[in-house]
């Protein structure tokens, strides 16, 4: 995890206190964002840095379990407190954040500095695919809702209990799918793949064939193995595994990493209802909507640590990663977060169905379709950034008018 969020976790204690004492909203809601983020770096590195320890498999079922943690505590601590357009707000944030604003920003710096980016359109194609397939079942339910048999003549659109029992079924088969994109990543063959032509792979000895997963290590978690394929420094290796007392750093023992996982998972659970406790009074305080802060804020949070990630790999001219981090993140928040949470609904006491709001299906169709192009050619340019950054500028300006 890079040094400079280390400072950051002096929110964590500011923002109990501030919970306790009965602070402002608005500075509660801060200082948990800001607690927030750190710590789910340190859940990704600590992850990363297990993996490293114990191989690719145990280390790409590691990534699946852990790799999204943050975003999963946050949404059930929203779900447990009923805030159901909340949490299907940050689903569709947090994959709109990472095809549009984080892979907006990497290849738009990227681009700045080297003109010109190639990447495996292969690997690309891959990763488009699976998102379309994962945007369709999150969008079918809802199709289903909104039309259902109310198209057919003399017959009635299904009832709240008939999607939720659909959104339960692709739920199920989502996660199936994630299985196996997980197996995949973990147990297939990568070989007979075309030369990237990135400079950085060439330097570092890496072939297309090393090209980086989504879903195994050095994939959408790229802390550790990603800054030593990238060719990083020692600085850059000590900054991905942690720094400070043998005793304290993440890659001494698995012990340690374990240790640095259980306290930020546990610390990331408190500063999620923090956070969560604070959407509503902030909302009305402001005046922005939950379903704003739910689309932006929340995504933007949860993943701000991997975001960094995606940019630096793009400004060492690795796009092959920086693209295999956003899209594997994407991908992930899909096919695992969201059934996941999902299932949960139902135990917490409030169901949650794969039920948007058109704007929402709208953003998502869109999202899919301009992965798909922008991974066409295998290149990518700082215009192709900007005009990504500047789409996320336009569904984030159309949130902002949703009514409070």
């Amino acid at each position: 995890m890079p040094r400079w969020l280390y400072p950051l976790l002096i929110a964590v204690p500011f923002a109990v206190a501030g919970a306790a004492a009965g602070w402002a909203p608005l500075l509660v809601f801060a200082l948990s964002a800001i607690a927030l983020v750190p710590l789910a770096g340190l859940i990704g590195a600590a992850t990363e840095a297990l993996a490293h320890r114990v191989g690719p498999v145990i280390g790409g079922l590691l990534n699946a379990t852990f790799g999204n943690a943050a975003e999963l505590i946050i949404g059930i601590s929203a779900l447990a407190a009923g805030l159901n357009d909340v949490v299907r707000a940050s689903i569709a944030g947090s994959v709109i954040g990472n095809s549009l604003l984080v892979l907006g920003t990497s290849m738009l710096l990227g681009g700045w500095r080297y003109q010109l980016q190639r990447f495996n359109a292969r690997d690309a194609g891959q990763y488009a695919s699976l998102l379309a397939i994962a945007v369709v079942g999150l969008v079918v339910p809802t199709i289903v809702a909104l039309l259902g048999g109310g198209l057919r003549q003399g017959q009635d659109t299904p009832t709240t209990g008939q999607v939720q029992t659909l959104s339960m079924v692709v739920a199920v088969l989502l996660l199936i799918s994630y299985v196996a994109y997980l197996a995949h990543a973990v147990f297939g063959v990568r070989a007979g793949r075309e030369p990237t032509g990135d400079p950085s792979a060439a330097e570092t000895g890496r072939g297309a064939d090393e090209a980086p997963s989504p879903a195994a290590p050095g994939g959408t978690r790229a802390t550790v193995e990603t800054a030593r394929v990238a060719g990083a420094d020692a600085k850059a290796w000590e900054a991905a595994a942690g720094w400070g007392p043998a005793w304290l750093r993440m890659d001494s023992s698995p012990a340690a990493a374990i240790g640095w996982l259980a306290a930020a998972t546990v610390l990331t659970a408190i500063m999620s209802e923090t956070l969560v406790g604070a959407i509503e009074p902030v909302a009305h305080e402001v005046g922005l909507s939950a379903f704003f802060i739910g689309l932006i804020v929340i995504p933007i949070v949860g993943n701000a640590a991997e975001h960094s990630s995606a940019v630096t790999m793009a400004l060492r001219n690795n796009m092959d990663t920086a693209m295999a981090i956003t899209a594997g993140s994407a991908i992930q928040v899909a096919l695992f977060v969201a059934p996941v949470l999902v299932l949960v609904s139902v135990f917490v006491g409030h169901p949650l169905p794969f039920v948007f709001i058109p704007l929402e299906l709208a953003i998502f169709a869109l999202v899919a379709l301009l992965y798909a192009l922008i991974s066409l050619d295998g290149e990518s340019t700082w215009l192709e950034g900007l005009l990504l950054l500047v789409f996320y500028v336009i569904v984030g300006a159309a949130a902002f008018f949703v009514p409070v």
